[in-house]
């Protein structure tokens, strides 16, 4: 089945056509550049990695070369894994103050830093790098 092309109105100023593909709509810019969805990229891998349609298929019925199918993959694929990389980055750590005797009045230097998990403890000097105790906590959370 061929694509069931549609001209829409003025969008912004820019005359856009578009047509229908595997239940989605790409729109047409005026110069004739098809604009294909994130969503559709994902179910066109998705239908591909699932055996369900082959670069063949894709292809024919989108007109799009196989390297381009091959784009979108690789383009679904850095989404996904930028979107992992930015879960795995986001961490919190618990900080309690010890304030075992409120009643002096000149603070004291702490000596060491600690940090403790449910199984580990660690103490650091207090001038220990900054950069260097973010991955020791990032350590310790994974082990927690």
């Amino acid at each position: 089945s061929t694509p069931v092309w549609k001209t829409g109105g003025l969008d912004q100023g820019v005359d856009t056509k578009s047509f229908q593909v595997y239940g989605f709509t790409i729109e047409v810019h005026a110069g004739g550049r098809r604009v294909w969805p994130p969503s559709f990229k994902r179910f066109v891998k998705q239908k591909l990695d699932n055996g369900e349609l082959t670069v063949g298929d894709v292809m024919k019925k989108c007109r799009v070369s196989q390297s381009l199918i091959y784009k979108w993959r690789a383009d679904v694929r850095r989404a996904s894994s930028r979107k992992t990389e930015i879960r795995e980055e986001r961490m919190f750590s618990e900080v309690i103050i010890d304030e075992s005797d409120p009643s002096s009045s000149e603070p004291e230097l702490a000596d060491q830093i600690i940090l403790r998990s449910s199984t580990l403890e660690i103490s650091l000097p207090v001038g220990y790098p900054v950069s260097d105790l973010i991955q020791v906590a990032a350590a310790i959370g994974g082990h927690a």
